[in-house]
C-alpha cells in the first residue's frame, strides 16, 4: 500500500515537472516575442515622431506663406495724394 502511494506521488511530481518545463518554455517564447515587439514599437515611434515634426514644419511654413500672401493682397501700392 505504501509503495502504491509512493508511486502515485512520484508520478504526480513527474507530471508537475513536465508541465512546469512546458510553462517555462512558453514564458521564454513569450518573452522573446515581447522583446521583438518592443523593438518594433520603438522604431515605429521614432518614425511617427519624425513625420509628425515634418508635418508641423510644413503646416507652419504654409501658414506663414498664407499670411504674407494675404498681406500683399491688402497693401495699397497707389501713391497717396498730398
Amino acid at each position: 500500500m505504501l509503495d502504491v502511494k509512493m508511486e502515485d506521488i512520484k508520478e504526480s511530481i513527474e507530471t508537475m515537472r513536465t508541465r512546469l518545463e512546458r510553462s517555462i518554455q512558453m514564458l521564454t517564447l513569450l518573452r522573446a516575442f515581447e522583446a521583438r515587439d518592443r523593438n518594433l514599437q520603438g522604431g515605429n515611434l521614432e518614425r511617427v515622431n519624425f513625420w509628425s515634426a515634418v508635418n508641423v514644419a510644413v503646416l507652419l511654413l504654409v501658414a506663414v506663406l498664407q499670411v504674407c500672401t494675404l498681406k500683399r493682397f491688402f497693401q495699397d501700392k497707389r501713391p497717396v495724394p498730398t
